[in-house]
C-alpha cells in the first residue's frame, strides 16, 4: 500500500504532499492535499496514470 504524508509549511502556508516519501506537490489546505493524494493513489491503483502519460 502507499504511504502518504501531509506536512504544513508555516513559511509558505502550504501543505506539502508526499507519497512513499517523495514530494508530489503542494496544496492550500489539508483537506485539498488529502483529496489530491487519495485521487492520485486511486489512479495509480487503477492504472489510469500510466495510460494517460503514454
Amino acid at each position: 500500500m502507499y504511504e502518504k504524508a501531509i506536512i504544513y509549511d508555516p513559511e509558505t502556508r502550504d501543505f506539502a504532499m508526499y507519497l512513499d516519501g517523495e514530494l508530489v506537490g503542494f496544496a492550500r489546505t489539508f483537506q485539498e492535499a488529502e483529496t489530491t493524494l487519495d485521487e492520485l493513489i486511486y489512479e495509480l491503483l487503477n492504472g489510469q496514470y500510466f495510460r494517460e502519460a503514454a
